[in-house]
C-alpha cells in the first residue's frame, strides 16, 4: 500500500519538486539527488503525513538543500546560469518548452531568494497564495507583496536583457 501511494506521489509531484530543487541549487545532478532524497524521506515517514503531503515534500526538499549547503561550504551556490545553458541535455528544458519560458525562468533564478522561491512555487508548482503563506508561515499579504515585487524585478530584468 505504501508503495502504491509513493508511486502516485512520485508521478504527481516529481516534475514540480525537481523544478523547485533546481531553482534552489541550479545544478541538474544535485536537483535530481535532492528530489530523490525527498521522496526517500517521504517513504520513510509516509504514515505520519496527512493531506498536506505536497507542502511537506517541498519543505523537506528545501531543508535537505539547506543541510547540504551547511555541510559543503566549498560548493558554490552562485547565480551562474552558464551551467544550465545546454538546453538540449537538461530535463529542465524539456519541461520548460519554449525559448521565452526558458528566458523567463533564467531571470527568475537571478532574483533574490525570497522572490525567487515565491514565484517558483506560485507559477511553476501551482501553489496558491494561501498555500504559500501556510507552507512558509507568512501572512497572505506578505506573499502577495513578494509576488508583486518579484514580478516587478522580473519585468525590469527582462527589459534590461532585451534592451528596452
Amino acid at each position: 500500500m505504501v508503495k502504491d501511494v509513493m508511486e502516485e506521489l512520485y508521478i504527481k509531484y516529481y516534475k514540480e519538486l525537481y523544478l523547485y530543487a533546481f531553482s534552489l541549487c541550479k545544478d541538474h545532478h544535485l536537483a535530481q539527488d535532492l528530489t530523490s532524497d525527498t521522496f526517500f524521506k517521504a517513504y520513510l515517514s509516509l504514515e505520519d503525513q496527512d493531506a498536506y503531503i505536497k507542502y511537506w515534500l517541498f519543505k523537506v526538499c528545501r531543508n535537505l538543500f539547506i543541510d547540504l549547503k551547511r555541510k559543503d561550504k566549498e560548493y558554490l551556490f552562485d547565480d551562474d546560469i552558464e551551467r544550465v545553458e545546454d538546453k538540449e541535455v537538461t530535463p529542465l528544458y524539456r519541461m520548460i518548452e519554449n525559448e521565452r519560458k526558458w528566458e523567463l525562468f533564467q531571470e527568475i533564478l537571478k532574483l533574490n531568494e525570497s522572490y525567487k522561491e515565491v514565484l517558483i512555487l506560485y507559477y511553476y508548482c501551482d501553489f496558491s497564495v494561501l498555500e504559500i503563506s501556510e507552507s512558509k508561515k507568512l501572512n497572505e499579504g506578505t506573499v502577495k507583496t513578494l509576488l508583486f515585487r518579484g514580478r516587478k524585478k522580473l519585468k525590469k530584468g527582462l527589459e534590461d536583457n532585451n534592451g528596452l
